[in-house]
Parts: C-alpha cells; sequence; structure tokens
C-alpha cells in the first residue's frame, strides 16, 4: 500500500468581501473557489480557547456549519432556504451567554433576504462575541442594504423586530462591526471630555462613499421605559481612506490582569478597515478628549495592486494584521513597535495562489522548482524554502517569482532550457522569457541549491514593464545608474508601506526570505525575448524538445487549415515552413518523448497523430501515423519514461495505452474510469524498481478526498526529489497541489 501525503497547497482567496475569518485558535479560514482553506499564519498554542465551529456562505444558496472531529473539519449542519448566494454571516457568540442559551446564526443573501437560526449544541463551549444591548441580554442584529441605510433589528418575543434605522452614508454599506466598550484604568482617571461610557455598545459601518462612521448605543438613563426605546445613537465620521472601504474589524476581546491582580474582560478600543485604495489603517480614540485618530497606515504606493484590498483582520492578540487583496493575495503585517507611541508595522511572508482555474503546470528541466499558468492571467514559480531553524532543517514551499502578468488568460507553458520557457494565452502570439540574475540567485539563497550560482553569468538584472509598455522589460547593470538617477524620493520611510515599482535596489536585491505580494506584482518578473507568431486564433498547447531546439504549438480550430502543429526553431525564433496537418479541430495537447524521436498530438477531432524526427532542417517532424483512438475528444497525452509506449485520456472516460507494433503503434490496452479523463502523466520511472506488464493495468492507491483537487484536473506533472516521488497537479479549483508518493 503507498503512502501519499500532502506536501503543499497553493490557492488564492476569493476576491470578495467577507471572505476569510480569524479564529481565537489562530487558525484563519478563507474561501478558495469553492473550498474552505485553512492557513495558520502564526506559530500560537490553543490552551484552553479554542473555537466551536465555521459557519461559510456559498452560492449555492446554503450555508453551512463546520465543526471539527477527530482533528479533522466536517459538516454538521447545512441551512437551507434562500433563493439566492449567501453573501454575510453575522454570528453571535460571547463569554456572557449562559449555558442554556443558543447561538444564533444570522445569514443575509441575495434574494433581499435575512434569516435566522439557532444552532442547538450538545456539549458546554465558551466562545467570544459581543452583540447585545447595553446592560442587558437582549441581541441586536444590524444589517445594511443597498439603499445606503443601516437596519438595526431588536430581538424580542422570539424574533427579530425592527427598531432604528441608520441614515448617514452616501452609498451602498460594505461592512458592519459591533464591539462593547469595556473602558480601561487610564482613561477612567485621565478622561474629561470623552463620551465613551463603559457598557456603550459601538457599530463601525464602511461603505463605498469613502468613509467610516461610528455610532453608539447606550442606555437613556432618565426614563425607565422598555429596553427597545432605551437607546440613543451617537454617530462618528472617520475620514481618510481615498476610494471604497471594503471593511471594518475590531480588534479582539480579551481577558486581562488589572493592576490589583484580578482579572478582567477588556475590549480594545481599535479599529481596523481595509479600501480598495490599497491602504488599510488602524483607527483608536484619544484617551483624553475620545476623538477617533488614525494610528497606522499600511498598504501600498501605486504600482499594480489591481483593486487594493477586500477585508482585513486582526490576530487574537491584536499585534498581527492580515489583509485579502482584489488578486487573492495575502498580506500579513507585524507590530515591531519598540513602545506604544512607535507605532511600526513590517510585512511578514504569507501565502498565495491562483484565484482563478490553473491551466498548466511543469517542473523545470532539473525538477527544482515548479512552474503554472493560470486564467488569473499569471504565469508563478513555487519553490521550497530550505532554512535552519534552532538547529533544525526546516522546508516550507512558497511563491518564489511570478514571471509572467499578462493581459490574456494564460493556457500553457513549456521550458525550452533551465531557466527559459514559453507561453500560450488566449491571443494569437507566443510568448518566451528568460529568467533575470536576481531571480536565479535569490532561488539559489533560499533553496540551498548552491548551483544555480552559476548560471547567473550575462544574465539582465532583472525585468521591468515601461510606464506605457506592455512588455517584460530585460534591464541589465548599464540602466540601474539611469534608474538610480531618476529615483524618486523613497516615501516608504514615511509610513508601514511597500514599493509596487520596481527600483534599482530591489532589482539588485537577493532575497533572504520568500517575497511579499507586493514584491511578487513588480520586482519578479522575467524579461520577455521573443515573440512567436503564426497562429490565426487562441493558443492551445505549446511544447519544446526536451534537447531546447523546436517548439510545437496549436490554436483553437474548426477547421482543418488552422488545427495544423506549427514548429518554432529556438535558434532563430522563426517559424518552419512545413507545418504538420493531421488534425481537423483543436489540437488539444503536444508531447515530444524523451528522446525527442516522436511528436505525439491530440485533437478534438478524437484522433491522435505521431510524427517521426527527420534529418531534414526543413521538415524536422514528418508524420507518419494517425488514429481514431476515442469515441470522444482527446484531453491529454503522455509517454513512459523510456519512449516505448504512451497513453492517450479521452472524455469518453478511457484511458488507452499504446505501444509500437511495427511501423506504426497499437493499442494494448484500455482502462476504464468513472469520469471523463481530463490529464495524464507517466510516472518518470517504474514505481517498484522494475518492468510491468503493459497490457495489464489495475488501480494502484485511490488518493485521499481531501487531498485531491474538487472539480476538473487541468494538469499533472512527476517529478524525483531525494529518490522520492512527487506529484504536482492543477485544477478548475484554483489550487496547484505536491503530492508525496511513497510506494
Amino acid at each position: 500500500m503507498p503512502n501519499i501525503s500532502t506536501e503543499y497547497i497553493a490557492i488564492g482567496c476569493n476576491r470578495t468581501t467577507h471572505a476569510a475569518a480569524w479564529g481565537v485558535n489562530g487558525l484563519v479560514a478563507f474561501g478558495a473557489s469553492q473550498l474552505i482553506a485553512l492557513y495558520n499564519p502564526l506559530v500560537c498554542h490553543e490552551g484552553d480557547v479554542h473555537d466551536v465551529a465555521l459557519v461559510s456562505g456559498s452560492a449555492d444558496n446554503t450555508a453551512k456549519i463546520w465543526k471539527k472531529h477527530n482533528d479533522q473539519w466536517v459538516n454538521s449542519a447545512t441551512l437551507e432556504g434562500h433563493q439566492g448566494a449567501v453573501e454575510a454571516i453575522g454570528v453571535m457568540r460571547s463569554l456572557s451567554i449562559s449555558k442554556d442559551q443558543d447561538d444564533i446564526v444570522a445569514t443575509g443573501a441575495a434574494d433581499g433576504t435575512i434569516r435566522i437560526w439557532k444552532r442547538h449544541i450538545k456539549n458546554d463551549t465558551e466562545a467570544l462575541a459581543l452583540s447585545y444591548l447595553p446592560e442587558s441580554k437582549v441581541p441586536i442584529l444590524a444589517c445594511a442594504h443597498t439603499d445606503k441605510k443601516i437596519t438595526i433589528f431588536i430581538y424580542q418575543h422570539d424574533k427579530f423586530e425592527k427598531g432604528h434605522v441608520l441614515q448617514g452614508h452616501d452609498n451602498w454599506v460594505r461592512s458592519l462591526a459591533f464591539a462593547t466598550y469595556t473602558g480601561t484604568q487610564e482613561n477612567e482617571t485621565t478622561a474629561t471630555n470623552h463620551t465613551l461610557k463603559q457598557g456603550d455598545l459601538m457599530l463601525a459601518s464602511a461603505s463605498q462613499d469613502r468613509y467610516i462612521r461610528l455610532w453608539k448605543v447606550s442606555p437613556h438613563t432618565p426614563a425607565p421605559k422598555p429596553i427597545v426605546s432605551q437607546q440613543q445613537e451617537k454617530k462618528t465620521l472617520l475620514m481618510g481612506h481615498d476610494d471604497w472601504v471594503y471593511s471594518v474589524c475590531w480588534e479582539r476581546p480579551r481577558i486581562e490582569k488589572d493592576t490589583n491582580g484580578e482579572t478582567r474582560f477588556i475590549q480594545p478600543m481599535r479599529l481596523l478597515s481595509a479600501s480598495s485604495d490599497k491602504s488599510m489603517m488602524i483607527w483608536s480614540p484619544d484617551t483624553a478628549t475620545g476623538v477617533w485618530v488614525n494610528e497606522v497606515r499600511m498598504g501600498d504606493i501605486g504600482g499594480n495592486s489591481y483593486l487594493g484590498f477586500c477585508g482585513a483582520l486582526f490576530s487574537p492578540q491584536g499585534h498581527h494584521v492580515l489583509s485579502h487583496g482584489a488578486n487573492g493575495s495575502f498580506h500579513l503585517w507585524k507590530d515591531i513597535s519598540s513602545d506604544q507611541e512607535d507605532n511600526h508595522w513590517a510585512p511578514e511572508v504569507s501565502i498565495s495562489g491562483h484565484f482563478k482555474a490553473v491551466e498548466s503546470v511543469t517542473w523545470d528541466p532539473k525538477s527544482r522548482f515548479l512552474l503554472s499558468a493560470s486564467l488569473d492571467q499569471t504565469a508563478r514559480l513555487f519553490a521550497p524554502w530550505n532554512r535552519d531553524i534552532d538547529g533544525q532543517n526546516v522546508t516550507t514551499w512558497h511563491e518564489m517569482g511570478r514571471p509572467q502578468i499578462h493581459g490574456y488568460d494564460l493556457k500553457c507553458l513549456s521550458f525550452i532550457h533551465d531557466w527559459q520557457y514559453v507561453s500560450g494565452a488566449d491571443e494569437k502570439v507566443l510568448r518566451v522569457f528568460d529568467a533575470p540574475r536576481s531571480c536565479v540567485a535569490s532561488l539559489a539563497a533560499l533553496t540551498g541549491e548552491k548551483t544555480m550560482t552559476t548560471e547567473t553569468e550575462s544574465r539582465p538584472v532583472g525585468a521591468s514593464v515601461p510606464a506605457l509598455g506592455l512588455s517584460n522589460k530585460a534591464v541589465f547593470e548599464g540602466d540601474i545608474n539611469e534608474m538610480a538617477a531618476a529615483a524618486d524620493e523613497d516615501h516608504t520611510a514615511l509610513q508601514s508601506y511597500t514599493h509596487t515599482t520596481a527600483t534599482p535596489t530591489s532589482l539588485m536585491e537577493v532575497m533572504n526570505h520568500p517575497p511579499f505580494e507586493e514584491h511578487l506584482l513588480q520586482h519578479t518578473l522575467w524579461p520577455e525575448v521573443e515573440k512567436l507568431y503564426g497562429h490565426g486564433y487562441e493558443i492551445m498547447c505549446v511544447e519544446a524538445t526536451h534537447d531546447g531546439k523546436y517548439i510545437a504549438t496549436g490554436c483553437k480550430a474548426a477547421t482543418a487549415e488552422h488545427a495544423v502543429v506549427r514548429l518554432f526553431e529556438t535558434s532563430t525564433w522563426k517559424e518552419i515552413k512545413t507545418k504538420i496537418a493531421a488534425h481537423a479541430l483543436t489540437v488539444t495537447r503536444a508531447r515530444f518523448s524523451h528522446n525527442d524521436q516522436w511528436l505525439l498530438t491530440v485533437s478534438r477531432d478524437r484522433l491522435w497523430s505521431l510524427s517521426k524526427r527527420t534529418e531534414n532542417d526543413e521538415e524536422p517532424y514528418q508524420l507518419v501515423a494517425k488514429n481514431k483512438a476515442h469515441a470522444r475528444i482527446i484531453w491529454d497525452c503522455s509517454w513512459s519514461h523510456d519512449d516505448t509506449m504512451f497513453a492517450t485520456a479521452s472524455r469518453d472516460k478511457t484511458v488507452k495505452i499504446w505501444t509500437q507494433q511495427g511501423e506504426t503503434f497499437g493499442c494494448v490496452a484500455t482502462i476504464k474510469c468513472a469520469e471523463a479523463v481530463t490529464s495524464t502523466e507517466f510516472a518518470p520511472s517504474h514505481m517498484d524498481g522494475h518492468a510491468t506488464n503493459v497490457n495489464e493495468w489495475r488501480l494502484w492507491h485511490n488518493v485521499d478526498n481531501r487531498s485531491c483537487h474538487v472539480g476538473v484536473v487541468r494538469s499533472l506533472s512527476w517529478r524525483i526529489h531525494n529518490g522520492a516521488f512527487q506529484l504536482a497537479s492543477a485544477g478548475e479549483d484554483h489550487s496547484v497541489r505536491i503530492l508525496n508518493v511513497k510506494p
């Protein structure tokens, strides 16, 4: 029985507000395509504090409750009833909830309704939330609508009744957050004009009008009337963001000991906001006057950071801030202030991944790093970070570079040489990229592969995109001096900011840790060295020979005229006049044998074709055979490591094995599957060390569903590392995964 384990998963956060939550146990849960991903950004211990459950909402019109059972998160309940996507969730939990009270969950959906759910649990739990009217156990619910108003509901007579409408915002309200003011020993003795009193309920609202409003709900002391009318509303306006404010988040309440040694429940009055102006702000009231001021501003200055931030979260202890952006990225910041007045935050290493379907994944020719191409219009480089921590060797995988940020959805890629690859996208042009010196040197330092440093000679220092340009332009040492002379004032020293445009320093820098998202966006590009023309429609497949001499490509085609396979010679970057005309419809995959003697292509016309290498430079590959192998489209094909056989995978739910029989190849085995087969790949050697009967194939192992993709697998790629097998996969669920396979 083989041992299969997950080595690495890379996936981006969904590009929506409220897509992430940071629990008191240190885990961050975030929506990733149809998945809920769990991420631990900090080294922390749960102790006696733990999250009871996780609530998620989806475009499938349902909300789900997840609980941890035997170290696995399982779906304990599904909340059905909405007629539209569930877009907002409110969960009320509090230390003050009595043991006989039930948790209340509110779900808001695109159908314009809010549903209230009671959660009954069998075991005693302790959780953290504050959403009660002051000095009472009466739940209060705030909801926002596209009518720019905030509606307050009060729980009475076993239902929520409309109590008040808050008006003031001039655009849609995107986020709401409650907190209860608990007071501090300092402001109780020094406050003079401060309006907050212990027990006051604070509601923060963020809007597309660029403003944050704070609403205070407090008891109306003169009149002993019912609780519903005991409220009065006061508001504060926070101005500072230059674009839509998507998120507000209060620092999490905690239990502390005062000067007398007594424990006290404290709600820090610190509010975190995130905006599409590429910045996050932390707000707090002045202890003496109660005036809310901006403590610190974090984020990007200019550059390419897409549409800013969709949300931001405080860590359980308030010393870290995590935000997710409109490109699926995470940004982690740590408070490194030496004292409370300093307020200096620095970026930390976080996780990243694609935010749309991943179409292709491949190891470099020496299997040292992994490259992926996605419909999110980026190519990303993943590699291990090997380092020594307290005398122990630690290895973690990270995104080390983003060689290509394109204007079209990327479909395919293939390595030409160790540090050069070609990619195809939803355009008629193929583009060739070459690694810069900074990338090679940084990979050598981070992975520990010192042999990489011998391959940096004559390479450009880095790459940059000109102000009005569309292609990655190579930057050489002579260009660095010009860039330095034209460099503007360094604004990063003014606040907690990072550059997002290429600077002379960043292009020359050798990284000592994986790059931050801001660095990936601009500083890790590979120079574009060539464009290859010839196709009339969008590129569908590309493959280079193992000796790097030829490139074979195919494009979308509805006629035989456009279904040809074009060959390019890499020494001149020119197309070879003779084309391989074997198909009538789109060629979905092209694969060269490991010895480069054969070129195998498969197509939407259900045929595979085989071309043999010749000595004629004007016709390096000549068509020798083709076969209508399947009843439906053939999605993929693969050569065995010794080139004695190849496999074809089809939508007809079969994989067929073909071996050479005289002048052609014949089918020797058919593997039937339960679903359409979209990708296939032979391992780089025999798993058990010796050959098997190619006429007999059996199921070796089913990979655990928790390690598999949710949806179509688009690409597979093997490597052997330190004598062990690793399988990289790419899927439509936005993820890139690496599995360890031990026979």
